[in-house]
C-alpha cells in the first residue's frame, strides 16, 4: 500500500513539474503552436483521412458510403494487378542497387583521395546536380530516350549499329528497363554524401591498425568501412525501399504507365484511379496497402540489419 502511494506522489510530481516547464517556456510553445497546427492539417491529417476512407466509397462533393474491405478486393481482382506487383518488385530491387550499392562504391572511391583539395571538389561534384529540378531532369532522360531525335539511337546510327536502334519508352519488352537506366551512372549526391559522413567519422587509428594488419582494398572495404558504415547504409536502405514501393514521379512523366501496362505499378494506379477515375476509395485503399508493404520491411530491415554499435 505504502508503496502505491509513493508512486502516486511520484506520478503527481512529474506531472506538476511538467506543466511548471510548460509554464516557464509558455513563449516557446506559442511560436511552435503554428507549425505543429499547419503539419497537423496538411502533413498529419490527410494520410489518416485516407486510411479511414479506405473503408467507404467516396469522392469529394458524395457522402463517403462504408463498403468494409470491396476497395482492396477491387485491386486485387483487377486483371492488371499482377504485373504491377512484379513490376514493383523489379524497381525495388533495382533501387537497392542504384541507390545503395553505387553511392557507397562511390563514396569510398572519393574517401580513398588522400588529398583534401580534391575530395571537396568531388563533394561538390555531387552537390551540384542537386540543383537540377526534378522534373528538368526527366524531361531530358524523355529527350534522350526520344526515338527520332534523341541521342542514344543517333549514336546507334552514327556508329552503324541501327539494329540495336529502339522505341525505348515504347516497347513494352524494355520500357521499364528503360526507366531504371534514367539517372546512369545513378550516382546519387545526397546517398553519397550520407556514406561518406559515416566514412569520415571512423577514426585513423582503425585504419592504421588495417595496414600494419595488412587488410587493406576490397578486404577493408568489406570487414571494417561497410560494419561501421552500416547506420548509414541502413538509412539508404530503408530510403530505397520506400522509394522504390511509392515512388511514380520518373513513370508518371515518362510513360504514365504505358505502353499498355508494361510499367506500371500499385503507386500509379493508386494515382490514376483517385484522381483520374474518382475512386477515392480505391485509391486510398491501395495507399494503405502501400503504406504496410513500406512499414513492415522497414521494421524487417530495423530488425535484422543492426550495426554493432547498438
Amino acid at each position: 500500500m505504502v508503496d502505491r502511494t509513493r508512486t502516486k506522489e511520484e506520478r503527481k510530481l512529474r506531472v506538476n513539474i511538467l506543466w511548471a516547464q510548460v509554464r516557464r517556456s509558455w513563449q516557446a510553445y506559442a511560436l511552435l503552436a503554428p507549425i505543429f497546427i499547419i503539419m497537423i492539417i496538411f502533413v498529419y491529417y490527410p494520410p489518416l483521412l485516407g486510411l479511414v476512407r479506405a473503408f467507404y466509397n467516396w469522392a469529394p462533393g458524395k457522402d463517403p458510403v462504408f463498403v468494409g474491405l470491396a476497395n482492396f478486393k477491387a485491386y486485387f481482382v483487377y486483371s492488371e494487378s499482377g504485373r504491377e506487383i512484379t513490376n514493383a518488385a523489379k524497381l525495388l530491387c533495382f533501387n537497392l542497387i542504384s541507390g545503395v550499392a553505387v553511392p557507397f562504391l562511390m563514396a569510398e572511391l572519393i574517401f580513398s583521395i588522400r588529398s583534401t583539395s580534391t575530395k571537396e571538389t568531388y563533394r561538390l561534384a555531387m552537390v551540384i546536380p542537386m540543383l537540377v529540378p526534378g522534373v528538368v531532369y526527366l524531361l531530358l532522360w524523355r529527350h534522350i530516350y526520344d526515338p527520332n531525335l534523341g541521342p542514344i539511337n543517333a549514336f546507334l546510327d552514327a556508329f552503324g549499329l541501327k539494329y540495336l536502334k529502339r522505341d525505348w519508352l515504347g516497347d513494352p519488352a524494355i520500357a521499364l528497363y528503360a526507366i531504371m537506366g534514367v539517372g546512369f551512372p545513378w550516382v546519387s549526391g545526397i546517398s553519397t554524401l550520407i556514406c561518406l559522413g559515416g566514412l569520415a567519422q571512423m577514426p585513423e587509428s582503425v585504419f592504421d591498425a588495417c595496414l600494419m594488419d595488412g587488410c587493406t582494398g576490397l578486404q577493408r572495404v568489406v570487414t571494417i568501412d561497410l560494419p561501421l558504415a552500416l547506420s548509414q547504409v541502413r538509412l539508404l536502405i530503408i530510403l530505397a525501399v520506400i522509394n522504390g514501393i511509392t515512388s511514380i514521379q520518373n513513370i508518371l512523366i515518362l510513360t504514365r504507365g504505358g505502353p499498355g501496362y508494361a510499367t506500371s505499378v500499385p503507386a500509379l494506379r493508386m494515382f490514376l484511379r483517385a484522381f483520374t477515375t474518382n475512386e477515392y476509395g480505391v485509391g486510398s485503399a491501395i495507399g494503405v496497402l502501400l503504406f504496410i508493404s513500406s512499414m513492415g520491411l522497414t521494421l524487417l530491415i530495423s530488425r535484422f540489419l543492426r550495426p554493432y554499435a547498438e
